[in-house]
């Protein structure tokens, strides 16, 4: 039952994420892609409670997720409980940008560093782990969520803010937070397997 509260948490999240930011984007016709970053919007115009209240929701739900995720055979291990850990900071932080909107300065900018350093450790751990026990497609789509996440933040853009990889950056982890609580909802990932099923799946790769 856990597993599956966590798959509608983590679709339920990704969505009001987008829906927010279509709602706030489309009250906020001074913002600009590449003049402003994102949180900018939690700070000015009509829309920004919407805008921080959407962050600290969706924060909440994505702690939900990655809580029900420890119940998948992707937290078996040293790797697997590292990311569980890694992508409940990455949820918390997202809630502290909500909560610390940009205005106050060092808890909303290190609540920002902390997602986009936690999400992409824990989404990389994951790769990892699943790569190991013989489940390659989920390896390969959270290796290149992780390693999106990261090479857009560190590319040199030419506009003078980070509205764009910012939202990229998000929408790799959205996509991946997706597809992942698609299968915990058909329990195609399924329930921790035991020690002897463990070493059966390593043994075979």
């Amino acid at each position: 039952m856990l597993i599956r509260v966590a798959g509608f948490c983590g679709i339920t999240s990704q969505v009001i994420g987008l829906i927010t930011l279509l709602v706030v984007i489309s009250q906020s016709p001074w913002f600009s892609w590449t003049d402003n970053d994102l949180s900018v919007l939690g700070v000015m115009g009509s829309a920004r409670h919407v805008f921080n209240f959407g962050l600290i929701l969706v924060g909440a739900l994505s702690f939900i997720f990655a809580i029900g995720l420890g119940k998948s055979f992707l937290s078996e291990g040293r790797l697997g409980r590292a990311g569980i850990a890694s992508l409940v900071l990455g949820s918390v932080a997202v809630s502290a940008m909500g909560i610390f909107p940009r205005n106050i300065d060092i808890p909303h900018d290190s609540a920002s560093l902390a997602f986009f350093i936690f999400t992409p450790i824990a989404i990389f751990l994951f790769g990892i782990r699943a790569v190991t026990i013989g489940q390659k497609i989920w390896g390969n789509l959270s290796l290149s969520a992780a390693i999106l996440m990261i090479c857009l933040q560190l590319i040199p853009w030419p506009w003078p803010r980070g509205a764009i990889p910012q939202l990229l950056s998000g929408l790799s982890w959205s996509i991946w937070t997706s597809a992942l609580s698609i299968n915990l909802l058909v329990k195609s990932i399924s329930p921790k397997i035991t020690r002897n099923e463990l070493d059966k799946k390593i043994a075979d790769v």
